[in-house]
């Protein structure tokens, strides 16, 4: 073990050069300056001795601030986040993903202004955890790569959570999303970890533009095997990507999927939000730490008995028809005969295009 060093255990001294070190650093190899603030409010971690360990933060930089702009972002934020985080090596990296995401918006325009912006990244690849087992001569060095991770850290322009906004503003952006999502997959990208902190918005004369953000998870169409994965976030996860069988790799992620994981997610705003801040009455606390198979049992329970109990909240109330309708579709395509698969384009009318047509239709008449 003393023939580690600081990186193979994990550590980083360009952003950590001491114990809660917040201020500038510089990146040598690729010159650009960055002052960190780690101590942020808005600083947001995700805890937890597996996964990638992800940490957003505010960051400013005098080099990526005077870097020229592509016209095709329309964020007009002067503002940067860092995204510091672990992913696996053998994983199509997410700056990799955002290129061909680019590609798609450069002739899309359900998905230009529907992304993040990147700014800059750089991969630290002497973190590689790979290192590990080299260094400590096991048999399986060789393969030392498959499950091992690296540090990565991205800039993006600044965005604003979704959960900030309510009514007919939130209905907007998260219809923004759906359309973008829908243009994406169409286009071969497939993003498969829809969940409430992956739809942003920014503001943009005075109209708020939803995003679809955070594609670390995503996958390429031409991925074969990557379709097999179970990736997600558990308390938005369609209910079939719960099962065992889905938890065994012996379901396909479809489309279909992920439409479901977008009515979950504005089912959770419309119950947990007021006014854009989250009440202090919580209805689906427990999901957040049930696992796959208690979830998956708590989800049947709610839009079987529970749902006709629930009460949104005041600012999200014109919202929950919408939501009623969308699991209107959810309920046809779960079976007792088992569930229903659909063609992308069916799932995308049913579940989502339909409900979001006859809400529209409703909210003319008023």
């Amino acid at each position: 073990m003393q023939r580690m060093g600081y990186e193979q255990w994990g550590l980083n001294r360009v952003f950590e050069p001491e114990p809660g070190f917040s201020g500038k650093v510089m990146v040598e190899d690729a010159q650009i300056d960055l002052e960190l603030d780690v101590k942020s409010k808005e600083r947001v971690t995700h805890f937890g001795i597996r996964g990638r360990a992800t940490t957003v933060f505010p960051v400013k930089s005098e080099a990526l601030s005077d870097r020229q702009r592509d016209a095709c972002f329309l964020n007009e934020s002067p503002e940067l986040v860092a995204k510091l985080y672990w992913p696996e090596e053998t994983r199509q990296s997410e700056p990799d993903i955002l290129k061909e995401v680019y590609k798609i918006a450069q002739t899309d325009p359900d998905v230009r202004g529907h992304v993040p912006e990147l700014v800059w990244f750089h991969k630290f690849k002497e973190t590689s955890t790979s290192k590990i087992r080299v260094a400590l001569g096991l048999k399986d060095a060789e393969r030392a790569k498959q499950g091992s991770r690296v540090l990565y850290i991205i800039v993006f322009r600044k965005l604003i959570p979704i959960t900030t906004l309510s009514g007919e503003e939130f209905i907007a952006a998260w219809w923004q999303v759906v359309k973008c999502h829908r243009a994406l997959w169409k286009g071969g990208v497939l993003h498969r970890d829809v969940s409430p902190s992956n739809l942003m918005v920014y503001r943009l004369r005075g109209q708020f533009i939803g995003v679809l953000n955070d594609y670390d998870l995503s996958s390429f169409k031409c991925d074969g095997p990557r379709g097999l994965e179970r990736t997600g976030t558990v308390p938005f996860m369609a209910v079939n990507l719960l099962s065992p069988a889905a938890i065994a790799g012996k379901v396909e992620h479809v489309y279909a999927h992920d439409a479901e994981s977008l009515i979950w997610v504005l089912t959770w705003v419309c119950l947990r939000y007021e006014k854009g801040i989250l009440s202090t009455n919580r209805p689906l606390e427990e999901w957040l730490k049930a696992d796959a198979y208690q979830c998956s049992r708590d989800k049947a329970h709610f839009w079987s008995a529970k749902m006709g109990d629930m009460c949104p909240s005041g600012s999200h109330k014109t919202s929950w028809k919408l939501v009623e309708k969308c699991f209107d579709g959810i309920h046809s395509i779960y079976l007792p005969s088992g569930y229903q698969k659909l063609t992308d384009e069916l799932a995308f009318q049913l579940l989502l295009e339909g409900p979001m047509l006859e809400h529209e239709s409703r909210r003319r008449t008023y």
